[in-house]
């Protein structure tokens, strides 16, 4: 999870003391790249188009996908991770019990997806077992991020996953012990697991993805990643830039990449691609992460219309980088909606990092509720 928070004095976030002028100054306000309507983007709305016309109305705010912190213990130290000063002091875990009745009856208004990332490691949280059979059950889609190290634990449980996306981050042990903080042999056994977790896919399920978070300390092991990737079945790789936040400056030097850096990169890979194997690259990200603000033009955040952050102490979250709370798992579901309908209103724009990954979500919701700019660079009454 992004968490633009000041939580610690070593954790460092960008500057967002900008003035209301800066955001006239975002330059991408006719954008699009090759992931807007594929796996890992957001163009699948087309899907929800009760979500979209409740958009527009300031209606049905339930969000479609909850995103779960199960606890802030992690077995890997990842030189970069956004929120590794939560646990400096003390580890926190879920109330399971809590979740389960919540997710029960948020399916009712809407809630489609949970979605396992959070401020630690989801597979070394104990109960994760019982929690992720008991919302299959429920006919919830459910994903994870991960590290990959415990997925030989919970095969089982994830074969019935939608999505496994694993932080892999290297093309070698010695490269992913430095930039995880684990020792050499956790990489060698994370592809075991993955490779193994492919062979054992029912009905081609689940998407089996790696994400490479790319530094100029790992940037020439990219090609390295996508090889073993397709090796052993992986789906797609997802490029992203490590971002300036959380312990970077601490840990590791500020990303010096480029987007000409990652054009080049992700333009070399091209010869791997195909109707089995995907890359997916977001230039957008590279662009807004230079400027220190996001550079995609909408005028309204609606993410918690979206999806939520739920956090291991209930806190129920509409904004994840800046943990604006809209309720917790005890709160009145008529309330959370309420709420969720204000903090949208509410979100300054300005403070945006520009890393949230709801930025894309927002620039399309933008153009489908007010698409005046794009009506006729998309035809989009020549149907």
């Amino acid at each position: 999870m992004l968490d633009n928070r000041i939580i610690s004095n070593k954790h460092n976030n960008p500057d967002n003391d900008r003035s209301k002028d800066d955001l006239k100054k975002r330059s991408l306000d006719i954008y699009e790249d090759d992931t807007f309507f594929d796996l890992v983007g957001y163009g699948k709305l087309i899907y929800h188009p009760e979500k979209l016309v409740g958009i527009k109305n300031e209606t049905n705010p339930f969000p479609i996908t909850a995103t779960v912190s199960l606890g802030n213990f992690c077995n890997h130290g990842c030189l970069w991770c956004s929120t590794a000063y939560f646990r400096e002091d003390d580890a926190f875990a879920i109330d399971g019990d809590k979740l389960i009745n919540w997710v029960t009856k948020a399916k009712d208004r809407g809630l489609r997806g949970v979605g396992y990332v959070g401020n630690g490691e989801p597979l070394a949280f104990k109960k994760f077992k019982t929690i992720s059979k008991k919302i299959n059950n429920l006919d919830i889609d459910q994903g994870i991020f991960t590290n990959g190290y415990l997925i030989d634990r919970y095969e089982e449980e994830l074969l019935q996953f939608a999505y496994v996306r694993i932080s892999l981050d290297a093309g070698t042990a010695e490269t992913h012990s430095k930039l995880h903080a684990v020792k050499n042999n956790h990489f060698p056994k994370i592809i075991q697991n993955v490779e193994k977790l492919i062979k054992n896919k029912k009905d081609n399920f689940p998407t089996v993805g790696f994400q490479f978070a790319t530094h100029q300390d790992n940037i020439e092991e990219l090609e390295l990643a996508v090889k073993i990737a397709r090796d052993i079945g992986v789906n797609y790789l997802s490029v992203k830039p490590v971002f300036d936040r959380g312990t970077v400056k601490d840990k590791i030097a500020r990303n010096s990449l480029t987007k000409k850096d990652f054009d080049e990169a992700v333009g070399n890979l091209s010869k791997y691609r195909d109707e089995t194997f995907k890359i997916f690259y977001r230039p957008q990200q590279i662009i807004s992460e230079s400027m220190e603000q996001n550079q995609l033009v909408y005028n309204r955040c609606y993410a918690p219309y979206l999806g939520v952050n739920i956090y291991e102490d209930g806190g129920i979250v509409g904004c994840g980088p800046h943990h604006i709370e809209v309720g917790n798992l005890d709160t009145p579901l008529d309330d959370l909606e309420k709420n969720i309908i204000k903090a949208s209103k509410s979100f300054d724009l300005v403070k945006c990092p520009a890393g949230c990954r709801y930025h894309a979500a927002n620039y399309l919701v933008n153009q489908v509720i007010e698409p005046t700019k794009i009506k006729k660079t998309k035809h989009i009454n020549m149907l």
